[in-house]
């Protein structure tokens, strides 16, 4: 992660409209406002939610709304009092690909849970015997 230094300036503005003390509100804000790589923004937007006592599975709830919806729900996370709309278009561009990296890695996380959860039929079935419900419908229509 990369090091962060801060100015008064950053204290204000559309993005810390409620004027956050925290290190770590600071960290994701700076990096919000540089535009950083998403992988660095989704660790500094983790860090912070969690000072908050925000659970990345609540993020990954956000997921199941459209994506101008979730983009607005995210924005309420980091900061009820921030207007997604009143973000500066950098910011907004730099949170709206943080996003899409969290989808990523909730998408090939779950990917790899199924292939981990077929995996283990498959090795229950063989080892019992056991017919699937679509072989037991094939050879029934047979």
């Amino acid at each position: 992660m990369k090091a962060f230094t801060s100015n008064f300036s950053d204290l204000s503005g559309a993005t810390n409209p409620t004027g956050i003390w925290s290190p770590a509100f600071l960290a994701l804000k700076l990096a919000l406002d540089k535009g950083e790589e998403p992988d660095n923004v989704v660790k500094l937007l983790y860090d912070w939610l969690s000072q908050r006592d925000i659970k990345p599975s609540e993020v990954d709830a956000i997921l199941d709304l459209d994506a101008d919806k979730a983009y607005v729900a995210l924005v309420g996370k980091v900061n009820q009092k921030m207007s997604a709309e009143s973000l500066p278009k950098m910011v907004r561009d730099t949170l709206r690909r943080a996003f899409q990296q969290i989808a990523g890695n909730y998408v090939t996380k779950q990917e790899q849970e199924l292939e981990r959860q077929r995996s283990r039929l498959s090795g229950i079935r063989n080892r019992f015997n056991v017919e699937s419900a679509q072989d037991l419908a094939d050879r029934l229509l047979d």
